[in-house]
This record gives structure tokens, sequence and C-alpha cells, in this order.
């Protein structure tokens, strides 16, 4: 019976049926009726095997009522009951499980994925997408002239205007201080730029509200199609290149690399 329990709570921990209260609930019931059967059974073989022994001191018949009604209820509230609290147990712990997952993936300050988790992303996209960089202009003048709280602030204002952009299945990261990084998918080239351009112009209009002060940001970007290249450095290292040309162009522009010589642009400099 034991083994029977726990061959069970192992398959319904293979097929996630402990990931709601609710699961866990109908589990323990088909569990425990189960159990309860199958010991309402033996109860009753027992019961009639010993009466053809000449082993019951009783009649069979109100040996077997009072034997059932004992089994049933014994079998049924102890099974229930240890069935229920192993899976509420389990079920907070793959809560708990996934937190951390969820958390070890995330950029506490922006809510956004962070470096490693969009390089695990990257590394199963599909060719057809676009790597787009996005880092914020003079960022260091606005955490001198502002204070740091306006370098947080101006970091989860770009945050938002990202993510509502660029929605699932598009990914979004935090990759630095400053920096950003999406891996747009699954709509063509042009609108993938075209939503690059809109997010650059959506930040741009909107100043954040740092202790009823107005603190306009704009980011600079680049974009650079994967397919166009083999490796993921090689990506990213011609991405960062279009963003420095947005850079040292006059910031607030997003760059393609088609549109610049990229032997010819130097490694980025912050700002």
């Amino acid at each position: 019976m034991l083994a029977f329990v726990e061959r069970q709570i192992q398959q319904a921990c293979a097929s996630d049926r402990f990931e709601t209260r609710s699961k866990v609930l109908s589990f323990a019931l088909r569990v425990t009726f189960c159990v309860t059967a199958t010991a309402d059974i033996l109860n009753f073989v027992a019961h009639h095997l010993l009466n053809t022994f000449g082993l019951l001191p009783y009649a069979v018949a109100p040996a077997v009522t009072v034997g059932l009604i004992i089994s049933t209820i014994v079998a049924s509230s102890l099974t229930f009951s240890i069935v229920y609290l192993v899976g509420l147990a389990i079920h907070h712990l793959s809560i708990s499980r996934a937190e951390f997952e969820r958390l070890s993936r995330t950029d506490m300050l922006s809510g956004l994925l962070n470096r490693r988790a969009f390089m695990e992303e990257v590394a199963k996209a599909p060719g057809d997408a676009s790597l787009i960089l996005f880092d914020i202009d003079r960022f260091k003048q606005i955490n001198d002239e502002f204070g740091h709280d306006a370098g947080d602030h101006a970091i989860i204002a770009v945050a938002k205007h990202l993510l509502s952009t660029f929605t699932e299945p598009h990914v979004v990261a935090r990759i630095g201080g400053e920096e950003f990084a999406i891996l747009a998918v699954k709509i063509s080239a042009p609108e993938r730029l075209a939503l690059a351009q809109r997010c650059r112009e959506m930040v741009a209009a909107r100043p954040v509200e740092v202790k009823d002060r107005l603190v306009h940001i704009t980011v600079s970007g680049g974009i650079a199609e994967k397919d166009a290249y083999s490796s993921f450095e090689d990506l990213f290292s011609a991405c960062d290149k279009a963003l420095y040309q947005a850079k040292s162009s006059g910031r607030n522009l997003l760059f393609h690399t088609r549109d610049i010589l990229a032997n010819n642009v130097p490694a980025r400099a912050a700002g």
C-alpha cells in the first residue's frame, strides 16, 4: 500500500499535479478512494477466509459490516490526511522553487530578465530575429545632476516602455547599468525596426518625474539581424557598433548595422 501511494506521488510530481491547491485536493481524493477501496476489499476477503477456516468468532455478516465501517473510516481519514499534507508540502516547495528560479533570472530594479537569462533565450531563438540594444543617453549626467534616484527612475521608466512595446514573444532584458537588450521575433524585420523606433520616440516624449522635477531622458539604439552573423559574439559586437554610431551621431537615434560601415566604427564609449 505504501509503495502504491509513493508511486502515485512520484507520478503526480512528474505531471505537475501539485501546481495548485485544487489539484492537490483532487489527487488526495483519488488516492484516498483507491486506498480505501483496497482496504475494504482486503477486509471483506479476510473475514470470509477466517469464516471458511472456522476462525471467525462472530457471524460473518455483522463482522464484515463492522469491519468495512472501521476500515473505511480509518483508511480514508488517514490516507486523505497524509496524502493531502504531503501534496501541500510539495505544492509549496514547487512555488518556492519556481519563485527562486524567477528571481535568479530577473533584474530586481527593472523587473526585466537579467543578462544570463537573456543569453539563454537568445541561444534557443530562431534565426529570423533582431537584436536591439538601447542605452540611456548621458546617464552619468542624470545621476550627477538629479541624484541616483533619478537614474533608478530612468531605468524603471525605460523598462516599462520596452515591456509595453515589445510584448511576448519578444524577449526584453537589462544587461548592464543603463543598457537594455531586446530579441524581437516572429514579425518581419521592418516591423521589428519600426517597433524599436517607436519605443525610442516614446521614451523621449515622456519625461520622468523625480521629486517634483521632470527629467527628460532619451535612449540611443543599435539593431542587427541575428541570421546575418554566425555567433552571438559577432551579432552583439555589430549591434554594439551601431549603438555607438547612434551615440556619436547626436544621441536619441537608432542605427541599423546595414547603415554603418562596421569595420570603421570603434568600440563604444559610455554615455
